[in-house]
């Protein structure tokens, strides 16, 4: 985890999530032998669960589908992740489950990249920025807190030429202004019950569409 990560977070649990507690947090993704998120809720008096999907160091359950939790609906307080949503294949899917097990009124941060080098483990797939992670939030009927990206200092300079008041507030929230790395930090609150959000809905939809024969054979495969 590289340090703005963990500076990104802290911010974060700060000003969003420490309101809450002490409660229980989970971390989706969170195989680290440094475990410094676990360190952070911890030492503020929180239950932390660590899950990944194969056992190791800071990981207390191990997941056999990340599209499918094994863990009851309302159960955490808070849910977050750092550096996972560009490895997985599916996010949207992962991000209902995340807000599945998160109870209502609840908080869920997300840090993931905005730039950087391709880092495969075992898959990277996605960038990610502030209107993606409104798009989380309208697919799960979540309310978006927060939202930020770390530009360049070039992309900033660009944007205070036409939208200044946007650039200085911009400039603000960034950490990581010109490395080849930065990222994109999204806070949630759960407003909605799952089974009634977009995401759902569309899913149900979808599903309706496909003939019974077609998702019986699908099954068997």
């Amino acid at each position: 985890m590289h340090h703005e990560s963990l500076s990104h977070m802290r911010r974060a649990f700060r000003v969003h999530a420490r309101a809450l507690g002490p409660g229980k947090v989970l971390e989706v993704g969170s195989k680290d032998r440094k475990a410094e998120y676990r360190k952070l809720f911890e030492k503020n008096g929180w239950d932390y669960t660590g899950c990944d999907l194969d056992a190791g160091p800071n990981v207390d359950l191990v997941l056999q589908d990340p599209f499918d939790f094994p863990i009851a609906d309302d159960s955490y307080d808070v849910v977050i992740s750092g550096q996972m949503l560009e490895h997985n294949t599916m996010f949207w899917l992962s991000f209902i489950e995340m807000s599945r097990v998160l109870r209502m009124g609840g908080v869920m941060i997300h840090v993931a990249p905005s730039r950087g080098f391709e880092h495969r483990a075992p898959q990277d797939c996605w960038r990610f920025y502030r209107d993606g992670m409104r798009a989380l939030a309208d697919w799960s009927g979540m309310e978006l807190l927060a939202a930020s990206t770390d530009w360049r200092t070039s992309d900033i300079d660009m944007l205070a030429a036409k939208k200044p008041t946007i650039a200085r507030r911009i400039r603000r929230e960034a950490l990581n202004l010109d490395t080849d790395w930065g990222d994109t930090v999204g806070v949630f609150r759960k407003v909605m019950e799952t089974r009634e959000c977009a995401g759902m809905d569309y899913m149900r939809s979808l599903t309706r569409k496909i003939p019974k024969a077609a998702r019986k054979t699908k099954a068997v495969a």
